[in-house]
């Protein structure tokens, strides 16, 4: 084991033995917001009862201490007490989002990145904006005048984005390929029109990595160097030295734990302002895989100072191949499911990505595009007898969680199941064992089918649901498979017919967009895509239920259902305070809909200056501090 990996496994050691020594930083208010529209989440059934509706609520040390009337609560704001009049506005629980990752977001999001490294001193970096078009006629004059400024040796980091509103974006994660927002677009870096052997000659002394806000990336031959002293391993490095690009599973490491190498102080902070920027949409958590050491590292350093704005249930993804077969560290893993701290805990792992292999039949001929374990179904990642499927039956066998995978198609799902199937009862575990486990597979690109419902149901297995695919990847579903596939792509009213767990993810780096969580949570009410048209209209759920989809949900999904989630006494007090009814306004103001404020145990950490001018406490928050949008509010 190498000196990196073993530094690595002790500190995911010390997340877990020290959990009783961290958060002591954080310093909550007492407060009462009364006069309000408090919207708790306190049913949390699968039908469209949203649970009780109080106007006034107490919180203390943290957390949710009494709801109800103005009446009831007022009298509780005493001496020292942040007494705050909503005048009417609505409060609903903090937002869960089960497969998010800010941590890769965050470095192509242009404000936290630009008020860290935003003066050429360190790294040098560029946001190209527009069509992709523009972006190519205005990347060589880029180049020439970052190269121009650079010192030898110094990192240049190009940004190539997908438009305001994501549509030059190259479609959803169903394995559809492009043409998922519109047949002209495409991806810079993987269609080569930016080549490394550009990038060699036109900087010879300085390491480049390219990006776009996906996960797409591109070394000069300079950068490659650079990434292979710290990670010269070849299970890592699997992009190829010849064209330097990794794709989205490859190279989630590059600007962190490369180009950031020796700026760990600038990437945390770079990391706080995102998740203080995510608050800003109104997210109080997410679930996310730690897709690399640094993850850990940066994650465990803010939480240890107390300047965690967002709660994380990690989930591990790193080197399956070289830990999995070790029973130790299987065990080990095992026994931290659900425990760290209140900012940060285990919810599981995963080790394969999840395929896009479908049952779905094309309404014209396709070409077979074999899978890597040498099947026909294109992009199966558990087929039977693979690497990744004996993986993923150590891993349940050992008592694991499966959490984190991205899955698109319906086929890997079944795999994924027989496998929950077998190596469980090889373990011994009863079915009541099985589902307190609540495995998951994530996006809900193709899945589940009708007839899969049951298993699932049995299984107690999850599945969150991407916003995006129903945005994205609905017309070329409907263009491949026709009208019967459609009703497969996030089907969250047949989940919730069902009372299937699944929850809420846009997996997305809004922060280089207009697009917010209300956006998402439209599309799961009107089922509207890119080109304007319906897709699956009976799949569609109303807002009560996306309501809890957003919040309970996420809770249930990390876990952690009886801390968060919901506004009731003894609760974190993590809730948002939003310029519209949730429940009752339009479906075309509802996506319109501003989070004026975001309250994690206690503490304001996003406040738009108009709400903090009537309340009388300062403005907060990245999307102010940093003049974002909300800094307009």
């Amino acid at each position: 084991m190498s000196k990196k990996i073993s530094a690595l496994f002790a500190l995911v050691c010390w997340i877990g033995l020290s959990a009783n020594s961290w958060a002591q930083g954080y310093q909550s208010l007492e407060m009462v917001l009364y006069n309000g529209k408090i919207v708790t989440v306190d049913d949390h059934s699968y039908t469209s009862n949203i649970g009780t509706i109080a106007q006034a609520i107490h919180i203390k040390d943290g957390k949710v201490l009494h709801v109800g009337t103005n009446d009831q609560i007022r009298p509780m704001a005493g001496a020292g007490v942040k007494s705050v009049d909503l005048k009417g506005k609505t409060v609903i629980p903090g937002m869960i989002l089960t497969h998010e990752h800010p941590y890769d977001w965050n470095p192509v999001e242009p404000w936290p990145v630009k008020a860290v490294l935003g003066k050429d001193d360190k790294v040098i970096v560029r946001f190209l904006e527009g069509s992709p078009e523009e972006n190519i006629q205005a990347f060589p004059k880029t180049l020439t005048e970052t190269v121009a400024k650079s010192k030898p040796g110094q990192w240049i980091y190009i940004v190539f984005t997908f438009g305001k509103n994501y549509e030059w974006s190259t479609g959803g994660n169903i394995g559809m390929g492009r043409g998922g927002m519109d047949s002209k677009v495409f991806n810079i870096i993987l269609e080569k029109r930016i080549t490394k052997e550009m990038l060699d000659a036109a900087a010879p002394n300085n390491p480049i990595l390219l990006r776009d806000v996906f996960t797409t990336m591109m070394f000069n031959q300079k950068g490659l160097d650079e990434s292979r002293k710290i990670f010269p391993e070849k299970d890592i490095n699997t992009i190829k030295d010849a064209d330097g690009i990794g794709g989205a599973n490859e190279m989630r490491w590059a600007f962190s734990d490369v180009v950031m190498h020796d700026r760990m102080a600038d990437l945390q902070e770079i990391i706080r302002l995102g998740h203080e920027w995510w608050a800003g949409y109104g997210m109080s958590g997410y679930s996310s895989n730690t897709y690399a050491p640094s993850t850990h590292k940066v994650y465990g350093d803010l939480e240890a100072r107390g300047l965690m704005s967002l709660r994380v249930a990690w989930t591990w993804n790193w080197r399956a191949g070289y830990y999995y077969p070790d029973e130790y560290f299987l065990y080990d893993l095992a026994n931290r499911l659900g425990k760290g701290t209140d900012y940060y805990w285990n919810a599981g792992g995963r080790n394969g990505a999840g395929g896009n292999c479908t049952t779905a039949v094309p309404l014209k001929p396709q070409p077979i595009v074999r899978a890597a374990g040498g099947g026909e179904l294109a992009g199966c990642t558990y087929e039977p007898g693979s690497r990744n499927a004996l993986l993923l039956y150590d891993w349940i066998k050992a008592g694991n969680r499966y959490a984190g995978a991205h899955h698109g198609g319906d086929k890997d799902v079944d795999y994924v199941m027989d496998i929950i199937e077998k190596a469980s009862k090889d373990a011994g575990m009863t079915i009541e064992q099985i589902r307190a486990k609540r495995h998951s597979v994530d996006h809900s690109g193709m899945f589940p089918r009708p007839d899969q419902v049951t298993r699932m149901k049995n299984l107690n297995l999850a599945a969150d649901g991407n916003a995006f695919e129903i945005f994205q990847a609905a017309p070329a579903v409907f263009e491949t498979y026709g009208e019967r596939a459609v009703g497969w792509v996030v089907p969250k009213k047949r989940l919730n017919e069902a009372q299937i767990l699944n929850s809420f993810e846009m997996d997305r780096a809004l922060g280089s967009t207009v697009l917010t969580f209300f956006d998402g949570l439209t599309w799961f009410q009107n089922r509207k895509s890119w080109d304007g048209k319906v897709y699956g209209a009976d799949q569609a759920i109303d807002r009560a239920t996306t309501l809890k989809v957003a919040t309970y949900r996420g809770a249930e999904f990390s876990l952690k259902e009886n801390q968060w989630g919901s506004l009731e006494p003894g609760k974190w007090a993590d809730l948002l305070v939003l310029d519209k009814d949730f429940l009752a306004s339009s479906i075309d103001d509802f996506q319109k809909t501003r989070v004026l404020m975001t309250v994690s145990g206690g503490r304001i950490i996003h406040l738009v200056p108009s709400l903090a001018r009537e309340i009388g406490v300062q403005p907060a928050g990245a999307m102010v501090t940093l003049n974002g949008p909300a800094a307009q509010w």
